[in-house]
């Protein structure tokens, strides 16, 4: 399909029908239908987007460069930066920092009363029934791994054997690697959703230009560093979240938001 090229609007809006013809004979993305379906609609409300698209990277369809493409492809998939996204995004957040927090806790709590354990059956003339080495561990930890059982379970076993358990880590050891290894994690990123975002108060216009924006920063095929102007971005926002007329962003909420989060 050759796509018209008489004016940017012309040519994204009828890239975009393209796509979205192909996405539904196959089918797939769908929940990306109703953005895709509202983009090509109201592609006039769009048409400083496309200048800018075209203007930056030219007349180009997706096998002569991947900026139009993909950057098309961002904007009707950026409705997944909507409030209910940030929301879920900032409860596992919680829940990621939390969870870090209690592991170490009770990985240091499990070491400490292993090690205790150990001394009282060395010291007390009690005599332990069984002895459960970082070999048995690891054993007992994978009856249910089939590839294990068939690769690696005879030659790990053998090293047991040749090697006393001086040379092994106890059940006290591997426990307080635990809460070593994850005392020392950074907290977790997001690989869609801003810091500022999980950090910050829930706002839509707010969550969904950090989060927009971020994405021209990370390590994909977008081109590096873009940026669409601030009433370029607004009226994405407008188009993609379907905004009431009451609630509609402006290229001035745009400025501002970023110029506060890029301090």
């Amino acid at each position: 399909m050759m796509l018209p090229k008489t004016t940017p609007t012309a040519f994204c809006q009828a890239f975009i029908e393209r796509e979205l013809e192909s996405n539904k004979s196959k089918p797939i993305w769908m929940s990306y239908w109703p953005v895709m379906e509202r983009m090509i609609d109201r592609a006039d409300e769009l048409s400083i987007v496309f200048d800018e698209l075209i203007g930056k990277f030219g007349y180009s369809d997706k096998y002569e460069n991947l900026y139009v493409w993909l950057t098309l492809e961002h904007i009707w998939m950026s409705s997944r930066f909507c409030k209910s996204g940030a929301i879920q995004a900032r409860v596992a957040f919680k829940e990621l920092n939390e969870l870090q927090k209690t592991i170490v806790d009770l990985s240091e709590r499990l070491a400490i009363a292993l090690k205790r354990q150990d001394e009282l059956y060395e010291s007390s003339g009690f005599i332990q029934p069984d002895y459960q080495t970082v070999i048995d561990m690891i054993e007992d930890g994978s009856q249910n791994n089939h590839e294990y059982q068939w690769e690696v379970s005879e030659k790990l076993k053998a090293l047991g054997g040749e090697y006393d358990l001086k040379y092994w880590p106890t059940r006290s050891d591997i426990v307080e690697s635990i809460a070593f290894f994850e005392e020392i994690q950074p907290p977790p990123k997001h690989i869609e959703i801003s810091e500022n975002t999980l950090k910050g108060r829930t706002s839509d216009i707010k969550d969904f230009v950090l989060s927009f924006d971020k994405k021209f920063n990370d390590s994909n095929d977008l081109p590096c560093g873009f940026r669409f102007s601030n009433n370029a971005l607004a009226d994405i926002i407008n188009v993609v979240l379907d905004l009431p007329v009451d609630k509609l962003t402006t290229g001035d909420a745009i400025r501002i938001i970023r110029y506060r989060y890029s301090r």
